[in-house]
């Protein structure tokens, strides 16, 4: 494979992980409804081959609502086997899905320091469904297919939608267990990159949690009542229209990061999150230039983030249940 190709999967591959509305803390939520605002501070950097410094400021907010839930259930007594654990396997049937729609807007100012014209303001965004279904075998099945406009204030006229979608798999293992799976794709102005996906997340001990979506994160998680703490490491990037030298190019940013966040549930619906990490590495790229450098490397630098979740109704697992119990 060579280094253009490997490139261009990276690229692919991280501006699907941070367009997606598939997240680690979605999954653990089980598609809870809510609306969640972040703002985000990446400090100066300086660039490794060029004058000038790389800063960031960005506000991005996400609305998760229902659409369609359908749940029912059965029970009829099957004695095949006589073991308790196959009984309620084969006797209670009840079919469980949810369709949620995403709505998502995030709005970036760079300063791009060697630039004539340094300050970038770079607007996204996202519409799009996402939904889950529980499967005979007490699986979740998940899905989720979005449409997204990322340009700069320059460029809008000429926007091109990007896309993604995905599918994947849900196993629980417990109410803290689990892993999944599936395959996801994204196009994003002429790139068609596929990239599977594995994760889940493993207990050590009553408190800690250890999470993981691969490629993209791993996480170290410990909760005590209302306060979770989180030391992780992952890659995050985008992919942006911008106009370069009078011509609509793509901008991509890719980063590697190590972070440490400190969420508290204040109560049952208001959840505040504060975040800081290093930014170990970061580099940015014009592409469709001709006789150009296009790529520059950035300095490591820290970046700070802080936001809120309002989380609306119940998890579709815990709505599972209910409908389970009434039956």
């Amino acid at each position: 494979m060579n280094k253009k190709l490997v490139y261009f999967f990276c690229i692919g591959f991280l501006s699907f992980s941070k367009a997606q509305t598939f997240e680690v803390e979605q999954i653990e939520q089980l598609f809870r409804p809510r609306i969640r605002v972040e703002s985000k501070y990446i400090f100066d950097g300086g660039f490794k081959d060029t004058i000038g410094v790389f800063n960031q400021k960005e506000i991005n907010s996400v609305f998760t609502f229902p659409i369609k839930t359908k749940f029912s259930a059965d029970v009829k007594l099957d004695l095949q086997s006589l073991k308790i654990k196959d009984i309620i396997k084969n006797s209670v049937r009840f079919k469980a899905s949810q369709t949620l729609g995403v709505i998502r807007v995030t709005a970036r100012q760079l300063n791009i320091g060697f630039d004539t014209l340094p300050q970038k303001n770079i607007m996204n965004a996202t519409a799009g469904l996402m939904g889950l279904r529980l499967s005979k075998k007490y699986r979740v099945q998940f899905y989720s297919a979005t449409i997204t406009i990322a340009e700069q204030d320059k460029t809008i006229s000429n926007a091109v939608p990007r896309f993604s979608a995905l599918f994947g798999q849900l196993h629980l293992r417990g109410l803290r267990r689990n892993f999944f799976y599936g395959i996801a794709a994204t196009y994003s102005d002429g790139l068609l990159i596929p990239s599977p996906f594995f994760g889940g997340s493993e207990p050590i001990g009553k408190k800690f949690v250890f999470n993981y979506t691969l490629p993209a994160q791993i996480n170290l998680q410990y909760k005590d009542n209302k306060a979770l703490v989180t030391l992780g490491a992952s890659f995050d990037g985008y992919r942006n229209g911008i106009l370069y030298v009078t011509k609509r190019k793509n901008l991509n940013y890719y980063a590697g990061l190590t972070y440490l966040s400190f969420r508290y549930k204040f109560s049952k619906t208001f959840v505040a999150r504060v975040e800081g990490g290093y930014i170990f590495y970061q580099n940015m790229q014009y592409t469709k230039t001709d006789n150009v450098v296009t790529k520059f490397g950035v300095n490591p630098s820290p970046y700070m983030q802080v936001g809120f979740s309002v989380l609306f109704g119940k998890t579709f697992w815990e709505k599972v249940f209910d409908n389970v119990i009434k039956n």
